[in-house]
């Protein structure tokens, strides 16, 4: 089976000379939820962000679908069916709901467009709360807002970087069950993220990385209690 979402040794960083992913890989298949986890600095949000076409491939690939899609621009990757959801300035916070989505929906070319109505049925606290301002929404509702803007693409594979930052864990508990929603629409889900347990909850699988490489790999519900994962987070594997 052809792999939703594929990236191979890939090499890269901000600056030359200072790699942050160091031959780094992973593959999801379609329909997966994958998380991708790992201690402070291991390279996670930079490698998502490579993938989204935000920080420079040095070498290796990246392939959605089978397709080749490495070092191809941002804002060409929407086309191509990839969405991000990066961790802050997510939504326009002036913007009310309706108007965030309807904004993300002008961008997009008609074919992959979807009806809004499809959100706020997906979503059905951003439903009653249409026409308030994003920046007055909760932290769990303005989350769905950014998952939301980035569905109104018809992505095939979405990534989302850090989606639990600053929620509590109730509000935690309910966004993680509206990815799981998403999944069900058919969405293939990479999802980085620092709360360990509540993205083993809902992932297939875990990859761990480590100085910018996996170092580990699993179905999610046998890493709940590996041992490697503490001995990955806290150091003291070679």
């Amino acid at each position: 089976m052809t792999a939703a979402l594929e990236m191979a040794a890939i090499e890269g960083g901000y600056e030359p000379g200072l790699p942050i992913l160091r031959g780094a890989s992973l593959s999801v298949a379609p329909g997966e939820i994958v998380a991708l986890l790992g201690p402070n600095g291991a390279g996670k949000s930079t490698l998502v962000k490579a993938a989204a076409g935000l920080v420079p491939v040095w070498s290796g690939r990246v392939m959605l679908g089978g397709r080749d899609i490495t070092g191809l621009a941002a804002h060409r990757m929407v086309h191509e069916g990839l969405g991000f959801v990066p961790q802050t300035e997510n939504v326009f916070a002036n913007l009310s709901v309706l108007e965030n989505l309807q904004l993300a929906s002008a961008l997009v070319a008609r074919k992959r467009r979807l009806d809004l109505g499809r959100m706020f049925e997906l979503f059905p606290d951003l439903d009653r709360q249409r026409k308030l301002e994003a920046g007055r929404l909760s932290g769990g509702q303005r989350q769905m807002l950014a998952v939301a803007r980035a569905l109104v693409a018809s992505p095939s594979v979405l990534m989302l970087d850090e989606p639990s930052a600053g929620l509590s864990p109730k509000l935690v508990g309910v966004v993680f069950e509206r990815l799981k929603a998403v999944r069900d629409t058919g969405v293939t889900i990479l999802l980085v993220e620092q709360n360990v347990k509540a993205a083993l909850a809902i992932a297939d699988r875990a990859v761990v990385l480590v100085e910018g490489r996996e170092r580990l790999e699993g179905p999610a519900a046998e890493l709940v209690n590996d041992p490697r994962m503490a001995a990955l987070y806290l150091g003291a594997a070679a």
